[in-house]
């Protein structure tokens, strides 16, 4: 069964997999900087890519699971909303995508060799002087909740290392309340690309 088909199972299985409301500290992480081109990538039900439709952002938003981009485009028409959706695989999405001006990668947890590759795709992603966002289970979550293979979890020193280069504004270990209901720790990073990259 490929990732597309087994995520698209999982979302029929249920009106609503994950909680509606987006990440607070996206919401922090958004409150200085001025609405601007968004790519909310694995967008899942889309609840950061409303979030930053409603704020004024023009998003893309990326996903492989088309039962949850329906969703997620069934609320932007209730609302007035537009939001691009793109039925894709991230990683496939990535080979010829555009910059944008900030990059959204929420709780995303691909195998260490292919998140890092996905770091290394994201500094030619995010636009000179744009911003990424990342949001994802720590390795102290361990056992606690998200993915049950530490391979799957982040930390700091992975983070710095893959965007050595980029200015650092956040990144922190936040307790977060996960979507089933368990408080565990997360990683957040807010991360601005210089104009120039160094070389």
């Amino acid at each position: 069964m490929s990732g597309a088909t087994a995520w698209n199972q999982r979302y029929r299985e249920s009106d609503r997999l994950w909680i509606p409301d987006a990440d607070p500290s996206l919401k922090d992480a958004v409150a200085h900087i001025a609405p601007t081109d968004a790519l909310d990538l694995g967008c899942g039900e889309g609840r950061n890519s409303l979030f930053l439709a409603r704020a004024g952002f023009q998003v893309t938003a990326v996903d492989f699971a088309d039962v949850a981009l329906d969703r997620l485009q069934a609320v932007a028409d209730n609302e007035g909303l537009t939001i691009e959706t793109i039925c894709e695989d991230m990683f496939t999405y990535l080979t010829t995508a555009r910059s944008f001006h900030f990059v959204v990668l929420a709780n995303i947890h691909p195998e260490r060799r292919e998140r890092l590759n996905l770091y290394e795709r994201l500094h030619h992603i995010v636009a000179p002087g744009g911003w990424l966002y990342i949001i994802g289970h720590h390795v102290d979550s361990f056992g606690i909740a998200g993915p049950p293979n530490k391979d799957l979890l982040i930390d700091e020193e992975e983070i710095r290392a893959a965007f050595n280069g980029f200015l650092v504004h956040t990144l922190t270990k936040v307790s977060d309340v996960s979507d089933h209901g368990h408080a565990a720790p997360s990683l957040v990073a807010v991360l601005e690309r210089p104009i120039e990259l160094p070389t």
